[in-house]
């Protein structure tokens, strides 16, 4: 595994606590886990919701350039997904995926430390898309 030196952080913004919830879940299979955190609507304005986005895609600023970030929303419209498209816009290194699942978050924390970019935002996709199945049924 070849480190990398510039790891990508990851916000999922969710309506309710389901972000909050998937982030426990990693941390229970996972361990503490930096670089991943969640934001919730709830009880939040469009602008407000997306000061906060701002203000985390603002904290993992180097004083050269932003660090790659992936925002991870539970709905491709809404809230949510406006306001990840609001503050990410004129941003550089910054992916913005629907369908948060947690197969997508497991696989985000093991591949950040090994991944460019462009290849672990594929793979985090790829691995939500391989985790909706019919299992069992006929």
């Amino acid at each position: 595994m070849i480190p990398n030196n510039n790891p990508a952080r990851s916000l999922v913004i969710t309506h309710g606590a389901i972000g909050m919830e998937l982030k426990n879940v990693v941390e229970m299979i996972l361990g503490p886990t930096e670089g991943l955190d969640a934001l919730t609507n709830s009880g939040k304005s469009g602008p407000e919701i997306t000061k906060d986005v701002e203000a985390w895609l603002d904290a993992g600023n180097s004083d050269k350039e932003q660090g790659p970030c992936l925002i991870l929303i539970d709905d491709y419209a809404g809230s949510c997904a406006t306001a990840a498209q609001l503050a990410a816009r004129d941003r550089k290194n910054v992916a913005i995926v629907s369908g948060v699942n947690l197969a997508m978050l497991l696989g985000f924390v093991t591949w950040r430390d090994s991944s460019d970019f462009e290849d672990l935002v594929r793979q985090v996709v790829q691995k939500g898309r391989e985790a909706i199945t019919m299992l069992g049924a006929r």
